[in-house]
């Protein structure tokens, strides 16, 4: 069965006043014999129109059922065209014809008024006799025809109408449904944006501090025994200290502003790499070596160099503090459309490889650019890093 359109409060109203004007024309001008079956008949036909419109359509009952009443109700309607010569049935019948156009398809109208204008020429006949039947019969076809027409019409456009108001209501409840949902994730990804936010500014100021602070603590070591060993060098390693120490917080500030690295803004990509590392030796005599094999010309995103600064800068943090490394090597090179880095040390390894944060640092910054990242140790070999980048730069 296709879908029922419910009938508006309005049209409710229309049926009960065509209901009681039909009753009041039949009892006006009908006797007291022919009201007794009239009346009985009407009752019938406002119970089988509304049950069908309340209880057959809006349980979706089979549609044998509602075939069913509705050819009751025209038979009903017919019956009283044999008892009144005055044709009051047909207001009736506009009800009829008018909610099966509302509520079912269209086809079913055509069929109700077939039967009901054939009925009347039937019955006609049968009242006045086919001569007489066939001298009115053009003017029959007018009359039923524009009226019938009419009201066919107007209902059609209450069921135009119903159904778009219909639409308009289920657009509007999945509009509503769909920005509940929207409000939702937008939620769940603010939630998460806030996060991934943390998580980066930890990252952040953990590389910065964990290098300068490592590289801090061993220039102060170092002082300690200058102060007995070289006095006279002293004030040139505190020196240091000093300005590495004014870095730092330098840098710390602006990664919370989420800001590139102090370095990388004052100078380019290599030569902020050249920086950490001079400064690097220079105060803990670690030797490091950098062999970039990367072209001179190559201009790499933002992001990568930055990710790259914080990597290296990393290792080289967790290969003095951790790994006790004298010598470190670093090497950078490009294949096709893959940025390779490769970072080794001659610490002391380890045996079991716990993530810190420093390298769960390493790690999200290498999978957030869509690339891979291995760590590698054992006692006495030191520790290797290996990272593979996806870049498009030629």
């Amino acid at each position: 069965m296709t879908k029922e359109f419910q009938i508006r409060g309005f049209t409710n109203w229309i049926k009960l006043f065509t209901y009681i004007s039909a009753t009041v024309l039949l009892m006006i001008n009908n006797n007291l014999n022919k009201l007794t079956y009239i009346i009985p008949i009407i009752v019938l036909i406002f119970f089988t129109n509304y049950s069908r419109d309340y209880f057959l359509v809006s349980k979706n009952k089979p549609i044998g059922y509602v075939w069913a009443s509705i050819a009751l109700e025209m038979l009903l309607i017919i019956s009283i065209g044999v008892i009144d010569k005055n044709d009051f049935n047909l207001l009736l019948f506009f009800i009829c014809v008018s909610s099966t156009v509302i509520i079912h398809p269209f086809i079913y109208s055509i069929f109700l008024v077939s039967s009901y204008i054939v009925s009347m020429f039937f019955i006609d006949a049968l009242k006045n006799g086919f001569e007489t039947m066939a001298q009115s019969f053009l003017p029959m076809i007018f009359n039923y025809g524009v009226s019938i027409a009419f009201v066919v019409g107007m209902s059609y456009l209450v069921k135009v109408q119903i159904r778009e108001k219909e639409k308009l209501a289920k657009m509007k409840d999945e509009l509503e449904e769909a920005y509940k949902k929207l409000i939702e994730k937008s939620a769940i990804a603010e939630k998460l944006s806030v996060e991934q936010e943390r998580t980066r500014m930890a990252r952040e100021i953990h590389d910065t501090l964990a290098h300068t602070l490592t590289t801090l603590i061993v220039q102060l070591e170092a002082c300690k025994k200058l102060t007995a060993l070289d006095p006279s060098r002293l004030p040139a390693e505190l020196e240091k200290a000093q300005k590495l120490s004014r870095s730092g917080f330098n840098d710390v500030k602006r990664s919370i502003k989420a800001l590139r690295p102090q370095a990388m803004e004052e100078k380019s990509f290599f030569a902020s790499i050249n920086v950490i590392i001079n400064e690097t030796m220079e105060s803990t005599k670690v030797k490091i070596t950098l062999n970039n094999l990367l072209p001179k010309d190559i201009k790499l995103p933002s992001q990568i160099e930055i990710a790259l600064f914080r990597v290296i800068q990393e290792s080289i943090t967790n290969s003095v503090r951790h790994g006790q490394a004298s010598e470190i090597q670093i090497h950078m090179e490009k294949e096709n459309y893959t940025l390779k880095l490769s970072i080794f040390d001659n610490g002391i390894g380890c045996t079991s490889m716990k993530k810190g944060y420093g390298t769960q640092g390493i790690q999200e910054r290498i999978e957030g650019l869509k690339g891979t990242v291995e760590f590698s140790s054992s006692v006495g070999e030191g520790f290797k890093t290996k990272a593979l980048i996806p870049c498009e730069v030629v």
